[in-house]
């Protein structure tokens, strides 16, 4: 696939920093074309880098992200709309939530090989933020908003559609099951005839515009799993997964 955005003549190669690769080789592997390369390293760029480059926060991927999420929103609920004439709006919600959660556009992400293009701060490198699912759904909210930028809705839409093409398949099948792993927690629990988990959160951080959430949930005082988010019901949800995998692993 191919963005319609002409590079200029004169527009400058975009270096590497730190453990980065070079953000062109990006660009070349997702068949982009930007007119505007700024806007491929801002979407790049987490703040960590910027604080430790002296730079401007607004430098960092943070205001493409919330464009990038809207824009997402929009061509992601327009496809599943028109795919499935006779899915009601709460299937249609479920699908779409499960789609762009976190875990689902990291997994997306992950799969494009966005991670070794990221600007990071070293500090922020050392604990592992190059593989964490919260930078990496981020970031492709803020590739997204990038290109939409540059090239234009039609030309987002294409590259949404094509990154994003076995997730949307699956969601649109007739056998597609909502990611729902508080209920499926629940569910396991009851059948082994233990009572319903409780969810504690353990930890609250950043600004009010960008809270982080950890919770932890348990069952008779015994801790199965914790996780974290960006809002109390994605760590519960996170938590929910990691117990399940705790109490499935080796079935």
């Amino acid at each position: 696939m191919r963005v319609s955005a002409a590079k200029s003549a004169d527009s400058p190669t975009m270096s590497t920093a730190g453990g980065s690769r070079p953000a062109a080789e990006l660009e070349q592997a997702l068949g982009l074309d930007f007119r505007d390369r700024g806007l491929l390293r801002q979407a790049l760029t987490h703040r960590s880098y910027v604080n430790e480059n002296s730079g401007n926060d607004a430098d960092s991927y943070e205001r493409l992200e919330f464009l990038g999420d809207v824009v997402v929103r929009l061509i992601v609920s327009e496809e599943l709309y028109h795919r499935l004439p006779d899915c009601d709006e709460g299937g249609l919600t479920r699908r779409w939530t499960t789609l762009l959660s976190q875990r689902g556009l990291a997994t997306v992400a992950e799969r494009l090989g966005i991670a070794p293009y990221l600007l990071l701060g070293h500090g922020f490198e050392s604990t592992g933020g190059r593989q964490s699912e919260a930078v990496l759904g981020d970031v492709m909210e803020s590739l997204i908003a990038a290109v939409y930028l540059d090239a234009g809705y039609d030309a987002t839409r294409r590259f949404v559609l094509s990154a994003m093409s076995d997730e949307i398949e699956s969601a649109c099948r007739a056998d597609w099951r909502p990611d729902n792993p508080k209920a499926d927690l629940q569910e396991l629990l009851q059948g082994q005839g233990r009572p319903t988990p409780v969810y504690h959160v353990v930890d609250s951080s950043g600004p009010a515009h960008r809270p982080r959430f950890t919770v932890e949930v348990a069952v008779e005082e015994q801790t199965l799993g914790s996780g974290s988010g960006g809002s109390k019901s994605a760590a519960e949800t996170e938590a929910a997964r990691a117990a399940l995998a705790g109490l499935t692993d080796g079935e």
